[in-house]
Parts: structure tokens; sequence; C-alpha cells
């Protein structure tokens, strides 16, 4: 194959994708790892279903009179204390756990982007390499082409 010809082009090696951990996107402080843990507990459905359950039960405990050391009437002022006084402590730290959490989304994101870049070059790459293929395939079936004329031609 002459120099002309020659391709520049080659399938590139398979390179293993950079793997995002925790650990490494996440400082590992003590107040963050309470946030995630706490966010990860409260944030699922096993929690509504356990504080519609103390609700359910405060409700009819209190409206059955037996052993009320704590009397909450209707419309069930302490319950809605103790609820709110639960909302506010839990929101700070869902938030930060929602922080802590999204920063570890966005890192797995920016390694998704990073390999889908890499992926965009190559292919980029490969079809630069097949589009020379192509061209050089194109010129040898006109040179066969003209070869098969020529002899048709020069046949007697």
């Amino acid at each position: 194959m002459s120099e002309q010809h020659a391709t520049q082009w080659h399938v590139p090696e398979r390179r293993a994708a950079r793997l995002v951990q925790r650990r490494n996107v996440v400082k590992p402080g003590l107040n963050q790892r309470i946030a995630v843990i706490i966010t990860g507990a409260i944030g699922t459905m096993w929690a509504c279903y356990a504080f519609a359950l103390f609700m359910a039960t405060w409700i009819t405990w209190q409206q059955s009179g037996v052993l009320l050391f704590v009397r909450d009437p209707y419309p069930f002022a302490f319950l809605l204390f103790l609820g709110n006084i639960v909302q506010l402590l839990l929101m700070p730290l869902i938030m930060v756990g929602q922080n802590v959490q999204g920063r570890f989304s966005d890192a797995r994101a920016q390694a998704d982007y990073d390999v889908n870049r890499k992926a965009e070059a190559e292919i980029e790459k490969l079809l630069r390499g097949l589009k020379a293929v192509d061209e050089r395939t194109l010129e040898i079936v006109q040179r066969l082409e003209k070869l098969t004329q020529d002899w048709t031609e020069a046949a007697p």
C-alpha cells in the first residue's frame, strides 16, 4: 500500500469508565452522613406509613378515653404541635441530605457526559476512517470499471 493511501485511523482501545463513588464526592463529615442517613430513612413510603399509623393511633387513643395521661381533645392540638415539631426538625435535615445526594448525582452526570464526549470523538474518528475506506473503495471500483471498459473495447 502506498503512503498516499495509508489510513490514519485505528479502532481505539476500550477504556474503563470512571467510577463515581460517594466517598469521593461527599465529604465524610459526621453531619453530612447523618443528614444522608435520615434523608434516606425519612424519604420513603415506610416513613409515611409510620407517620400515618402514629396519627391514626393517637386519634383513636384520644377518642377512646383509655389510659389518658395526656388529654388532647378534638381538634388534637397537641398532635398538631408534635407534627409541627417533627416537620421543623426534619425539614433542614432533609434539605441538607438532598444537597449531598444532589452533589453525588451531579458527579455521576458529569462522568456520564465525559464518557459520552469521548465516545462521540471516537465515533467521529471511526466515521472519518470509514469515509476514507469508502473513497478508496470507490476509486478501486472506478479503476476496475475503466479496465473492464478498456478490455471490452480492445477485444476483437
